[in-house]
Parts: structure tokens; C-alpha cells; sequence
């Protein structure tokens, strides 16, 4: 029983509660302009109704913004609107002022309004009684859309006489989503679409992007450079209006550049083993469409090659344009003991492009070293008497790989030293590699002569292998070490040594004697 009259109660508070309310009611919101976009201003009108049959004081009306709302001075109070009183029936109107923020995205957005009110009732005194309440309302905001469209990869570039698959990105900067997009491209002198040229994108909605790849042809005939070409965007608006816009896509051509050894020549034409001062004529061309500048190569020589002088093998050559050749010379000097075969030489190639970016790439020279006899002498210490004709036996071996025909070695006569030749030649005929032959020279030494070391050029003069077809005389120049010694010269030291000996021998025995 007292749960009832408890719940009666609060129903009938409610209902008086309600009929409050009820005494002063708050018009939909009238605003300007009647489509809201982000960065306005807006006015604002709310109209207040007193529904009651008594009079209202004190009407306030206040406005609280949330984001993207901002209010504005256009009250004594900012955002406070005060109606001193209001009779039974009686409408007033309150004005207030917003700015919408510039990136707000398109949407309904919340705006509460507080009103407060005193009723005035008159029962033999005055009784006045406050009522505050809240109504929300959403005001809507149409956003707009704002696009960008842009190479996704910015590091893919166009190559004249291509096609080649370009991502494309649309971007929605704006605020407002906008439907049914559609992209078409066009074309210019040198570029064009290949395939479809129109392309339907759907919605793209605020801060969404969408990408399409277009298939684009460039010129053969194309200069290195960059090009605009026109692209149209078209959508549907928020307000279901049809909207169109021209925007140019920047694409940058150029030109492949590819570097390659097309030619080369040497001098002497057959590069054997031991030669130096091999001189490569090297020809450059870039097959490329685009231009290479400031072109630097370098030889980079490994056994059995070596640069002929320091820095041989550096050179700039400056700008090659495409179907532009240029001719360079290196410097080389071959190992005695060279294998005959095919040598890759790397040549490495550097290059900055027309966007001033470096590349680089190796192309490999292919040099061949043929097969020599190379002939050296084994023994090279020789002792000669003073005042007599010596015979020297002289040992060469064929150290190279190929056969050497005619072996024949000589000896040099020089005037300054005191030796004559009897017999300065002799032959010793065909070396196969690895073999080792025998030749004698006499050599007649003064009776005057010095005892000491002497050096004698000693020449070995062969033919290459004429079977094989080397018809070449190979000539080469040794020194071998030759001491003279002159007659007695041997005794004295026995006889030094003999004395010695006995001296030795004679204090041993006076020791033991004493």
C-alpha cells in the first residue's frame, strides 16, 4: 500500500514536471545558409514560444557548441541570448552566430540549446518559480571535396619508344565525399593512353585515396624532359549535383641510357706474354635514348694485366648522347708468364643522367693472349782464368708455351771489358716448353785482367712455332755474372791456408810442452 502511494506520487510529479516544460517551447532551428559548408559562418534563429498561461520572465537561451562549432560575438553575452518577458501565447526570437571549422568533414553535427525561465504566479503574493532545460539539435554540414591526383611511385619514369604501367592516386583532400567518380585521361604530342582511357572509381569519401593504373605510351622520338597530361575527374557531390574538374598529371621522360664497349682494337694486333706498353683502343657508345654526362672509366687491370703507368687507365670521356660514340685508349702491360687464353678485362663505366643522378655498370673487354716460347738462361755464375781461353757452357730452358725453333745464343762484346770471343755463338735448336738445351761460347780473357766480377749480355734468338703458324723471331737479352781469377791465384790461398795450419799446430804443441 505504500509502495503505491510512493509510485503515485512520483508519477504525478512527472506529470507536473512535464507540464513545466511544456510552458515555453523552442522552434526547429532556422539557419543561413541553408547548405552549411565548412569555413562558413552561419546564422542561427531559434523562436521561443510562451505555451503557458502565465507570464515568463528572465528567458535566457544559450547556445553550446561541440566541434566543429565555434560561436560568435553577436550578443552582449557571447552565446546568450536574453528575453525579459514573454505573456501568455507570446513569441520572441533569438539570433545567434557560428563558424563551421575549415576541416570539418561532412556530417550532422550537435548543438545544445539551454533555455531558462521563471513563472510568475500571483496568489495573493508573487510566486516565481525557475525552470532550466536542454534541447539537442543537429545541424547538418555538407563538406566538399577537394582532389589531388599523383604518380604513386614518383621513381618510375617514361622511356621514349615504351609502353609501361603507371599507378595513378586520387586523393580526396577535401571534406565532403563525393560519388560516382569517374577519370578520364587524355594525351598530348608525345604521350598517350593506350587501352581504356576512362576509368570509374566509385565513392571516395574525406582523406580517402584510390589508386588506377594507366598504360601509357611514350614517343620514340620523345625528349628527356617533363610533360603534363590532362586528366578530367568528374563526381556526384553531397547535394547530388554533378561536378567536373581538369587536372594535369606530370610525368617525367627520359631517355634509357645504355652504355656498352661496341669496338676495340689493339696495338700490336697479337698480345703475347711479356709485352708492355699494349695499347686498347676502346670504343663507348651509348645505345640509349637518353644523355649520359660526365662519363668516367676505368680499367680495372688484375694478373696477369697491370697498368702500364699510374693512373693509365683513368678517363673521362664527358657527355655521351643517345647513338653517340666516343673512342678511349688504355695502357697495358702483359706477364712473361701469361697462359694463353681469353681475358675479361672489367671496365667499369659511371655516369650521371640528365636529372643529375649517378649510375654505373661494368662491361668486360675481351683480350686474347696468344702462346711465345720466353727462353731463359739456368746457370748465370761463371769462373774464367786471366790470359786463357774459357769455355762457358750455357744452359737455357724454354719457360713460355710454346715451342721455340732455332734456339741460338750469343754473346755481347763489349769493349769496355777485357774479354775477346773465340767463338761468341752457338745453337742449340728446338726447346719445347719445359725443356732446357745446351749452347758453349769461349770466352778469352786479357792477362791483365782485373780479378773481379764481371756481367756479360748474353742474347737467346729463336722462332716461334711455325707449325702453329708463328713465323715471329723472338730475341731475347740476359746477363750472367763472370768472375775472373788470374794463375796462382788458387795456390796462394792453399798455400795461406797450409801456413796457417801449421802455425796453429806448432803453438798446440809448445803449450803442452810447457
Amino acid at each position: 500500500m505504500i509502495s503505491l502511494k510512493r509510485g503515485f506520487g512520483i508519477l504525478l510529479i512527472l506529470i507536473i514536471m512535464v507540464n513545466y516544460i511544456e510552458a515555453l517551447s523552442l522552434g526547429e532551428l532556422q539557419y543561413s545558409p541553408q547548405i552549411i559548408h565548412p569555413g562558413e559562418d552561419v546564422d542561427l534563429w531559434i523562436k521561443v514560444t510562451n505555451d503557458e498561461d502565465k507570464d515568463l520572465k528572465n528567458i535566457e537561451v544559450s547556445v553550446k557548441p561541440h566541434y566543429p562549432f565555434e560561436l560568435k560575438q553577436v550578443n552582449p553575452k557571447k552565446g546568450i541570448a536574453v528575453i525579459p518577458h514573454l505573456n501568455p501565447g507570446e513569441s520572441d526570437i533569438v539570433y545567434f552566430k557560428l563558424h563551421i571549422d575549415d576541416d570539418a568533414v561532412a556530417g550532422e553535427y550537435r548543438l545544445d540549446v539551454t533555455v531558462s525561465y521563471d513563472i510568475v504566479e500571483e496568489e495573493g503574493e508573487e510566486v516565481v518559480t525557475s525552470y532550466t532545460w536542454t534541447k539537442v539539435y543537429y545541424l547538418p554540414v555538407h563538406g566538399t571535396p577537394n582532389f589531388e591526383i599523383e604518380v604513386s611511385n614518383t621513381s618510375l619514369l617514361l622511356t621514349p619508344g615504351r609502353t609501361e604501367t603507371i599507378p595513378v592516386s586520387i586523393y580526396n583532400r577535401g571534406t565532403g565525399k563525393a560519388k560516382e567518380c569517374t577519370l578520364s585521361v587524355g594525351g598530348n604530342n608525345y604521350i598517350s593512353a593506350v587501352g581504356s582511357t576512362k576509368f570509374y572509381i566509385g565513392t571516395i569519401r574525406p582523406q580517402e585515396g584510390k589508386v588506377v593504373n594507366i598504360r601509357l605510351h611514350t614517343n620514340g622520338d620523345t625528349p628527356e624532359g617533363t610533360y603534363l597530361l590532362p586528366v578530367t575527374l568528374s563526381w556526384i557531390d553531397e547535394e547530388g549535383r554533378e561536378k567536373r574538374e581538369n587536372i594535369d598529371i606530370g610525368f617525367t621522360v627520359q631517355g634509357d641510357i645504355l652504355l656498352s664497349v661496341s669496338n676495340v682494337i689493339t696495338t700490336p694486333r697479337e698480345i703475347k706474354p711479356g709485352d708492355s706498353y699494349v695499347r686498347l683502343d676502346v670504343t663507348v657508345t651509348n645505345n640509349g635514348h637518353g644523355e649520359a654526362k660526365d662519363v668516367k672509366l676505368h680499367l680495372k687491370t688484375s694478373y696477369p694485366f697491370r697498368d702500364s703507368w699510374s693512373n693509365a687507365n683513368f678517363k673521362g670521356i664527358g657527355t655521351l648522347k643517345g647513338g653517340e660514340s666516343k673512342t678511349v685508349s688504355f695502357y697495358i702491360d702483359v706477364d712473361k708468364y701469361a697462359p694463353p687464353k681469353h681475358y675479361r678485362i672489367p671496365l667499369y663505366m659511371e655516369y650521371l643522367d640528365k636529372f643529375n643522378r649517378r649510375h654505373n655498370t661494368t662491361e668486360r673487354i675481351d683480350v686474347y693472349v696468344k702462346s711465345k716460347p720466353v727462353l731463359e738462361i739456368i746457370s748465370k755464375e761463371y769462373t774464367v782464368k786471366a790470359g786463357e781461353e774459357n769455355l762457358l757452357l750455357i744452359t737455357v730452358k724454354n719457360v713460355g708455351n710454346e715451342k721455340a725453333e732455332g734456339v741460338r745464343v750469343s754473346a755481347i762484346r763489349n769493349s769496355a771489358q777485357p774479354f775477346d770471343y773465340p767463338r761468341k755463338s752457338d745453337s742449340i735448336g728446338t726447346l719445347n716448353p719445359g725443356e732446357n738445351g745446351t749452347g758453349a761460347i769461349v770466352v778469352s780473357v786479357d792477362k791483365d785482367a782485373v780479378p773481379k766480377e764481371y756481367l756479360i749480355t748474353l742474347e737467346i734468338r729463336a722462332v716461334g712455332d711455325r707449325d702453329r703458324g708463328d713465323h715471329n723471331v723472338y730475341i731475347t737479352q740476359e746477363s750472367i755474372r763472370v768472375k775472373v781469377e788470374r794463375e796462382g791465384d788458387g795456390m796462394s790461398l792453399l798455400l795461406y791456408g797450409i801456413i796457417g795450419i801449421l802455425i796453429i799446430i806448432g803453438i798446440i804443441y809448445l803449450r803442452k810442452k810447457l
